[in-house]
Formats: structure tokens, C-alpha cells, sequence
């Protein structure tokens, strides 16, 4: 009898072989895939043992539960439902990073879906038509379990013995993988810097959402930033910056030679009104300016008083941070009005002499950025719109990111708050659904009054995009006449979406508006090319509107236009033809830090001459440098970027206040500093002429750095860091 139920268990323990099999395999599969479909990510060996090792676990849950379910029909059909959601699921995130260049949260991209099917349903679609192989290849698994339903779930009896079977390795194997991603170099991924973008590559999609899951529940691990030694940085009279030179657009240096005369005079004690030889004895010497740090929080106060020890650390953190100084353009636009847009997926390569003159004009007339770049960020429109706004590093934060978890933060330091302090009218604008992204309590938190399609701003909606040049027409006269009346300066906030994928003549209309012009300007381009430079067209008709209706109401000169890109158009890079590169003539990759390289325009018609900077710079740079121009007070090391004007920094040494801008490519981190150019994937570091670093001390130091950054800007949100440093110091 004993004989016979032991052959009966071991029978059943081969009927239900199969599923033991089969899904684990699927998984594997999927995975595996997916990885052998990136394009953009590095994938390392260990990277696809360990996904192996995920893939294993969550396929003998899979069977576990499948095998436990009864009856049978009920458990095919369940296991069906969830084949296909995984097929779904690993769809949409192939098509995400070939499009957008990202992986989505699970949480984050349910959210979202309802807009996104809602206002990109053509784009979708499109998407899912271009990538129409690669999710029939991930289809294998469903045909699989359709084809074989019956021997990988038969109608059998189930018995206990499947459950250490199947637990017992599942246990050992997930428990093995998670130890290992917790002491591996990726181990700040896997806990306190998770995001489900930087982690996929590293472990897989199942588990990346698990544990996403996970930490929705229980909270994301702290970073230990109590292991950071951090010295409180003070002033020395000897590091204090002079400049003894003249700059021809610096107002400050706009004084007459009878100015000058009369400063020595008081200063000597000579009267040469009558005595014409003595001016010329008299040597005209410009006394040196002595600049001011952009520093007035008192952190050791604040460090001495503070018992929470996240926020003590974030004190001690930020204190040890040298302050950038005023300089030559302090106080510059001081006063002036300010037009500042963030401008959908915008190139450098849309300004043309000839196609878009007013976009050259400007950014060639003004302040002349030569070494400027928006990264991806890895969130699309909102992150690069968050950096453009704030000045901080946007990331993913759990289920949201930093600007939608920022909405209800005190964010005093965002550009429209500090002129709305200043005594501004700040308005803000999106021709586009107005709650996208939750715009609603972003923008108004940021210290605008903010309207976009449903909230105020009156557009055509018969067509896709929205053009920018009526939203133009509609906004700017309202607001220009309401400050000549007032005789209070405006601050307009523009996103716009003219520049928005997809790039072809049924996709975009602002493309099919302006196709004959594109056509005839770029014969031999293709006509993604074609499309994309047509709808730019929009924008160049949009800011040439601006400039004429500030030049008819005599503010021109008044009146400091500033704009650069969300992101850059990524969209012209999808499928198997790469058209960003034919537009740019250049020949890089998504891992090229060259790909982010675009162009700010700083530009106001009373400035006598361009000015070219050649600084390294980027988006979260925007912020503190507007703050300088327009002579706003703000502390610098309460940002992530800084003022590209400021000089109190050393080329070839890491400190605070060098320049840096940071290219988050994939799940590593390029750099650019003056001192030269750092490759992730590569590795390589490349000085610039006249540069001697010990390259492999100095890119440790800037990778440390960055790594602070990172932290800490999360750390700024998450914490409501502003409010405990700000507000009282503000009272």
C-alpha cells in the first residue's frame, strides 16, 4: 500500500513537471529578450545571470499558484490572463525605452495611461506599429501555453508534495539573488536610489516591479548619508574674487569718462574742472570689484539646532558646499520683464539662417551658449521640464517623480516664486491638456497662475498639436497690456507642444501646416526630417510673434526671452533608423553624451553685443543664472545646478562651484566638466587642451560628487527640505 502511494505522488509530481517548467521559461524569456532588444543599456553577463536567477523565483510562484488552483478550467484560464498581461507588460516596456528612452514604474505607468491613451492615442499606435516584430517575438510564451494548456495544467489531483518542491528552491534562489544585488555594486539601485529604469537593466522587469511594489508598501530604503563626512565651509578674505576688467555689456561698466574723472577726484582730492592739463596728469584706474558670495543661510546654526539626523546631515551637506559668487552680470536684466519657455523636444539643429531666422537672431544675438545640454533625465517632458523650472535634478521617486511629488513641497526657490516675490505678475501656459502631468498643482506651486486647454486657455482643438503661435496670440497681448497698466513687470512661463512626436505629415498637423515650406528648404531629407523641421516652424512663427508684439509696445528692450528644450526630440530615433543623427550630422548613439547637446537661448534686444560662453552648462544650470541676471537673493547650495557665469572655480580642480554637467545615459553617468569629458560606457576621460589631472583620482572625485548631487536633490524633495531651511530664515 505504502509502495503505491509513493508511485502515485511520484506520478503526479511528473504531471505537474510541465508547469515547473514552462513558467520559469516564459519568464526567462521575456526577460532575456527584452535585454537582447536594448539597444540603449549596457547588459553585463552577470546582469543576465542574475535576471536568470529573478526569473526562476517568480516562475515557480507562478507554477506554485497555478498548480494549486482548482478546478483546472479555473486556473488555465487565470493563467492565461496573467500570460498575457506579463506579454503586455513587457511590450509596453520595450516600446517605453525604444521611444522614450526609458522603463515605466508599473504603478507610475497605470497612472498615466488613461491621458496617455487619451491625448497620445495616435502616437501609441503608431509605436506599437513600428515595433509590431519585436512583440510578436515576445508572443512565443502565449503560443506555447496555448498549444500546450493541457499538459502544463492537467486535471489532476493536487498534491502537498509539490510544495517544498517548488517553494523550497524558489526560497533558495530568490534569497541567493537578493544578497548578491544587495552587495553589489548596482546596491544603491536595488535599495535607497531605486528607480525602475536605473534597476531593469541590472535585475529584470519582474523583480524591479516587485520590488517597486514593495516599497510602495513598506517605504524605500534610507540612504545612509550618515557615513558622508561633510566640513562646514567658511569664507577667507583671500578667496574673495576681483575682477579689474571691463565687460562691454556689464552695466555696471557703462559709466562715463566724466564718472570716472569725478570717482578719482573725490578719491585724491583734486578739482580739475578748470585745469584741463591736470586731467591729463591724472591715471584713470578702475578699482577693483569685489564680488559677494551667494550665501546667506547659516548652516552651523542650523546644525547646532537640529535633532532629526537626516535633516542635521542634509545641513552639514549643503554647508560644506562652497558658494558660487556674483560676478560681472549680477543684476544684469535687473527689473526686466521675462519670457521663459520650455520648449517640446527641441534641437539645437531646428535653428537655421535661412528656414528659422528668428530663432538664429536669437540665439546669436543674445547670450551665445556654446557648450549647453538638456540629458533625458530618464522622465521625459516632466523631467526636463522640472530642471528647466527648478533648478534641481528631477528623479523617480517611488510611484511619482520629483515634480509631481513636489507639488505640494515648499519650493520657494523656483524661478516663478523668486520674481513672484519680487513683486512680479507670473504666469503660466501649456497648449495642451491642462492637468497632464498634473500641471494643475505643479505650476501653481511654482508660483504661477497657470491655464492650459480646460483650465482657461482658449485654443483651436480641431487639430493635433496645439500651435504654438496661437497660444502666443492669445496670452502674451493680455499680459503685456495688463503690465503697462499695472506698472508691474510680468514673468510668462511657456511649455509648448507644436515641436511634439510623432514627425510625419498625418501625425503632426503642425507639420502638415508648414509642409510645403519644410519641402522646399530641405529637398533631399527624409521626411522625418521634413516633419519635424516643419512643425519647429511653428515656433519660429510663435517667437517672431513675440518679438514684434514686444517691439509694437515698445517693451522689446525691456524684456529677457529664455528657452530651451524638455528633452531632445527622441521620437526621430526610433525603430531601426536613426533620423536624429541625419538631422545633426552627426554620427552618435543614445549613449552619446553629444546626443544631449542643445541650445539655450538667453536673449534681450538692449544688450550691445553677443556674448559667447563656452562654459559647460545644462538645464538645472537655468535657474541660478536667471537668478544672478535678474539680481534675485538665493542662496547657490541650495541647487543642484549653478550660475554659468560664476568664476570662483579652478579648471583642472573638483570644487562646488566648477561647472558640471551630468549625462545620465542608460544607468550609468557620463560627465562634462572644464576640465574635460568623462564617458560612462567607454570609460574614457578626455582633457581639454592645457588640462593635467590624475584622470583616474579626478573622475572618482567627480563621480562622488555626482552621487551627493543625486542624493541630495531627491533628499530636497522628499524631505521637504526647502521648508525647514527657508521659511524661518524668510519670516
Amino acid at each position: 500500500m505504502e509502495e503505491k502511494k509513493k508511485k502515485k505522488n511520484k506520478n503526479l509530481l511528473k504531471f505537474y513537471t510541465p508547469a515547473i517548467v514552462f513558467y520559469p521559461a516564459a519568464i526567462i524569456y521575456f526577460e532575456l529578450l527584452l535585454k537582447a532588444l536594448d539597444n540603449y543599456n549596457v547588459i553585463t553577463y552577470s546582469s543576465i545571470a542574475i535576471t536568470v536567477l529573478f526569473s526562476i523565483a517568480a516562475g515557480l510562484v507562478l507554477a506554485f499558484v497555478f498548480t494549486l488552483i482548482r478546478p483546472v478550467i479555473l486556473s488555465r484560464i487565470l493563467s492565461a490572463i496573467t500570460l498575457i498581461f506579463l506579454y503586455l507588460v513587457f511590450c509596453v516596456e520595450h516600446d517605453c525605452l525604444h521611444f522614450y528612452k526609458m522603463y515605466y514604474g508599473i504603478t507610475y505607468a497605470i497612472s498615466v495611461t488613461g491621458q496617455v491613451m487619451g491625448d497620445f492615442s495616435d502616437v501609441v499606435w503608431e509605436v506599437a506599429g513600428e515595433y509590431a516584430l519585436q512583440e510578436a517575438l515576445l508572443f512565443l510564451p502565449l503560443l506555447v501555453y496555448f498549444v500546450f494548456m493541457g499538459k502544463i495544467l492537467p486535471k489532476k489531483k493536487y498534491t502537498p508534495k509539490l510544495i517544498p518542491v517548488i517553494l523550497i528552491p524558489f526560497l533558495i534562489i530568490q534569497l541567493s539573488a537578493d544578497l548578491v544585488c544587495r552587495n553589489s555594486d548596482f546596491s544603491n539601485f536595488y535599495t535607497y536610489d531605486f528607480t525602475t529604469f536605473s534597476l531593469v537593466p541590472h535585475t529584470g522587469i519582474i523583480n524591479t516591479f516587485g520590488l517597486e511594489i514593495t516599497y510602495s508598501i513598506f517605504g524605500t530604503p534610507k540612504a545612509p548619508i550618515e557615513d558622508d563626512k561633510f566640513v562646514l565651509w567658511t569664507p577667507e578674505d583671500e578667496n574673495l574674487f576681483t575682477d579689474n576688467t571691463d565687460s562691454p555689456n556689464s552695466p555696471d561698466n557703462e559709466k562715463s569718462a566724466s564718472d570716472n574723472n569725478s570717482d578719482i577726484n573725490e578719491k585724491t582730492g583734486t578739482n580739475n574742472s578748470d585745469e584741463t592739463d591736470t586731467v591729463e596728469k591724472v591715471e584713470i584706474i578702475k578699482e577693483p570689484v569685489i564680488y559677494d558670495y551667494n550665501a546667506y543661510v547659516d548652516f552651523a546654526s542650523l546644525i547646532e539646532n537640529e535633532n532629526n539626523q537626516t535633516t542635521k546631515k542634509m545641513h552639514e551637506y549643503f554647508g560644506s558646499l562652497e558658494p558660487t559668487m556674483q560676478n560681472e552680470y549680477t543684476g544684469y536684466f535687473e527689473g526686466k520683464n521675462l519670457i521663459f519657455m520650455s520648449v517640446e523636444a527641441f534641437s539645437p539643429y531646428a535653428i537655421d539662417k535661412d528656414f528659422t531666422p528668428t530663432l538664429y537672431k536669437l540665439a546669436n544675438e543674445g547670450f551665445v551658449f556654446e557648450n549647453f545640454y538638456q540629458p533625458s533625465w530618464s522622465l521625459s517632458t516632466t523631467g526636463g521640464e522640472f530642471a528647466n523650472m527648478t533648478g534641481v535634478i528631477p528623479e523617480w521617486i517611488e510611484s511619482g517623480n520629483s515634480f509631481t511629488v513636489s507639488e505640494d513641497k515648499y519650493m520657494p526657490y523656483s524661478i516663478g516664486n523668486l520674481l513672484k516675490n519680487e513683486g512680479y505678475s507670473c504666469k503660466a501656459f501649456h497648449n495642451s491638456t491642462y492637468d497632464f502631468y498634473e500641471r494643475d498643482k505643479t505650476h501653481p506651486n511654482l508660483g504661477y497662475d497657470y491655464k492650459g486647454i480646460g483650465n482657461g486657455l482658449k485654443v483651436d482643438l480641431t487639430y493635433w498639436p496645439a500651435s504654438d503661435l496661437e497660444m502666443m496670440e492669445v496670452t502674451l497681448p493680455e499680459i503685456i497690456t495688463e503690465s503697462k497698466e499695472t506698472g508691474v513687470p510680468f514673468h510668462a512661463y511657456y511649455m509648448t507642444v507644436s515641436g511634439h512626436c510623432n514627425y510625419s505629415w498625418g501625425a503632426n498637423y503642425m507639420s502638415k501646416k508648414n509642409k510645403d515650406a519644410a519641402v522646399e528648404a530641405y529637398p533631399d531629407s527624409s521626411t522625418t526630417v521634413q516633419a519635424y523641421m516643419a512643425c519647429n516652424l511653428e515656433f519660429e512663427n510663435a517667437c517672431k510673434f513675440i518679438l514684434e508684439e514686444l517691439e509694437k509696445e515698445g517693451i522689446l528692450e525691456d524684456t529677457v526671452i529664455c528657452f530651451t528644450a524638455d528633452h531632445y526630440p527622441y521620437a526621430m530615433s526610433e525603430g531601426n533608423v536613426d533620423y536624429y543623427k541625419e538631422l545633426s550630422g552627426i554620427d552618435d548613439t543614445t549613449r552619446s553624451i553629444s546626443r544631449y547637446k542643445n541650445a539655450l537661448i538667453l536673449y534681450c534686444a538692449s544688450m550691445k553685443e553677443p556674448v559667447i560662453v563656452d562654459t559647460p552648462c545644462y538645464s538645472v544650470d537655468i535657474v541660478p543664472t536667471l537668478d544672478n541676471l535678474f539680481n534675485v537673493k538665493y542662496d547657490s547650495r541650495l541647487y543642484s545646478g549653478r550660475d554659468i557665469f560664476a568664476t570662483n572655480y579652478e579648471a583642472d580642480k573638483v570644487s562646488s562651484t566648477m561647472p558640471l554637467v551630468i549625462v545620465p545615459v542608460g544607468n550609468k553617468y557620463s560627465f562634462v566638466t572644464a576640465a574635460g569629458e568623462y564617458d560612462s560606457y567607454t570609460k574614457e576621460f578626455k582633457p581639454n587642451p592645457g588640462i593635467n589631472v590624475d584622470e583616474d583620482e579626478y573622475v572618482k572625485e567627480v563621480q562622488s560628487m555626482i552621487q551627493n548631487k543625486w542624493t541630495y536633490a531627491k533628499l530636497i524633495i522628499t524631505n521637504d527640505y526647502y521648508r525647514k531651511v527657508l521659511t524661518e530664515k524668510e519670516d
